[in-house]
């Protein structure tokens, strides 16, 4: 399946399906005795909006497999040490729009830890 679009939460009301919204839902800076490390762990909630469960299967699928990683990787300007799934839901949902569409919603929640400053460019 193609990647389609990505939204900061929520989506514009023009979002066509299917979609991705993202979403930050906590972020902590790791310390050690004397101070903190570079070091961020954040928890980051992903919507994936389709209109057939098997299209919000499919992309859900992508994404878990983009983002499930255990060693350092660059993911943007960040080094990311790990990423993994921790909670995963399923819901539709009814969407008044001149009669009754049913919109599929895969619910995928991340835990991320990633480093606090951009990786530096050369």
């Amino acid at each position: 399946a193609a990647c389609p679009d990505i939204y900061s939460f929520p989506a514009p009301l023009s979002a066509k399906k299917p979609y991705i919204m993202l979403s930050r839902t906590s972020e902590t800076l790791e310390n050690a005795i004397g101070g903190s490390l570079d070091i961020y762990e954040e928890s980051w909630q992903i919507d994936v909006i389709a209109g057939l469960d098997s299209t919000a299967e499919a992309i859900k699928e992508l994404v878990i497999t983009r983002l499930n990683c255990a060693d350092r990787v660059e993911m943007g300007a960040y080094s990311v040490y790990s990423c993994s799934l921790t909670g995963c839901s399923h819901s539709s949902m009814l969407e008044m729009t001149g009669g009754e569409d049913s919109d599929i919603r895969k619910t995928l929640e991340f835990q991320i830890r990633r480093s606090r400053t951009a990786t530096p460019t050369t």
